[in-house]
């Protein structure tokens, strides 16, 4: 198996005196206008990065060079990346010639970025004790309702170690409840009734996005502890990546407005890439599977002649074997890990992302 490559990001203050701070918010104004000519100039003109260069670099000469070309590669349409549909808001994107140091002997602040020759002190040390400064692979500058932050992004391989089969578990996600093969199960309830609630409501305005990321942190943040405590080794997910193709009118597969909502409603990338790198932070290995009939075939015999009388209600036919439906599922999910010959031709065994 490959390393696995955790990339987190840190969000702190940036602070200076008043020189400093207008020398950011002039360049962070000077970026707002220069993304809104980039954008009046249409899509067309994104693809010759160069000529747009050298339009840009003489309309905004005070600009950093080096900044010019990290913005405006936002614009640059490369393989499945989405264009902008509206201009780009306004950052400072460093992914070199910066430099990052820890300063204990300096009052106000620890940690200090130098960025043009100029030192800028970064406030919030209990975010950034958690923060390898070695790793750090770009540096983004923003303002937000008037205060400027500073988001450090990092990146960090971590070498696979050796596992066993009997410390491993699966995990079977669905849009109510989280379920493990080993009989424990995380209700997300309040997640599912807020984001009815804001549909039902009409609640164009109310922005549940803060509220989901918070939720998800939380809840995974719980998954690993309970990981640790039981000294699990390995974590087994289906691989989600199309999940969304599967109700999708574009793809001709909805299944309507109110299913359509509440399959696409749940943050499965963002929940699998939380528990991901909390796990990996723990020593924990993670393996994606095909997620193909982990919900139709029996954990105990492996037949698919099975029958779902109810959603939470799973019946295998051929053994007469009952069980919770999503705790069938997590328990086929592990089985492609430590019994990879139940996987046949059209369910490949184990996808190592």
């Amino acid at each position: 198996m490959k390393p696995k490559k955790v990339c987190k990001s840190y969000t702190c203050k940036i602070s200076g005196n008043k020189s400093k701070i207008d020398y950011l918010m002039n360049t962070l104004t000077s970026i707002d206008r220069l993304s809104e000519y980039v954008f009046s100039l249409g899509q067309q003109s994104w693809s010759d990065q160069k000529t747009l260069y050298k339009d840009c670099r003489s309309r905004f000469p005070k600009l950093n060079s080096k900044v010019l070309q990290n913005f405006l590669s936002l614009y640059k349409p490369e393989g499945k990346k989405k264009l902008p549909k509206k201009p780009k808001k306004a950052a400072i994107f460093i992914d070199q010639s910066f430099n990052i140091k820890l300063d204990q002997d300096t009052k106000y602040s620890n940690y200090w970025v130098q960025f043009h020759r100029k030192r800028f002190p970064i406030l919030g040390k209990r975010i950034l004790a958690r923060c390898s400064l070695e790793s750090v692979k770009l540096i983004q500058i923003f303002n937000r309702k008037h205060k400027l932050y500073c988001k450090l992004m990092t990146s960090e391989t971590i070498e696979n170690l050796s596992y066993s089969d009997k410390k491993s578990i699966g995990l079977d996600v669905n849009t109510k409840r989280i379920v493990l093969s080993n009989n424990d199960f995380f209700h997300t309830k309040d997640l599912f009734h807020r984001k009815m609630e804001r549909k039902k409501n009409k609640w164009k305005n109310h922005n549940t996005e803060n509220y989901t990321k918070d939720y998800i942190h939380k809840l995974t943040k719980k998954i690993v502890s309970e990981f640790q405590q039981k000294d699990i080794e390995v974590l087994v997910l289906e691989n989600l990546k199309h999940l969304r193709k599967s109700a999708s009118r574009k793809n001709g597969t909805s299944k309507g407005k109110h299913l359509n909502y509440i399959l696409n409603g749940f943050p499965y990338g963002m929940f699998q890439d939380f528990l991901e790198y909390k796990c990996l932070n723990s020593g924990i290995n993670v393996l994606k599977v095909n997620p193909a009939y982990t919900s139709k075939t029996c954990s105990k015999c492996g037949s698919r002649n099975t029958s779902r009388p109810k959603q939470q209600s799973f019946i295998c036919l051929d053994c007469g074997f009952k069980l919770d439906a999503d705790l069938n599922g997590s328990r086929n999910i592990r089985a492609r890990y430590t019994q990879p010959e139940w996987a046949n031709s059209d369910c490949s065994p184990l996808i190592d992302l």
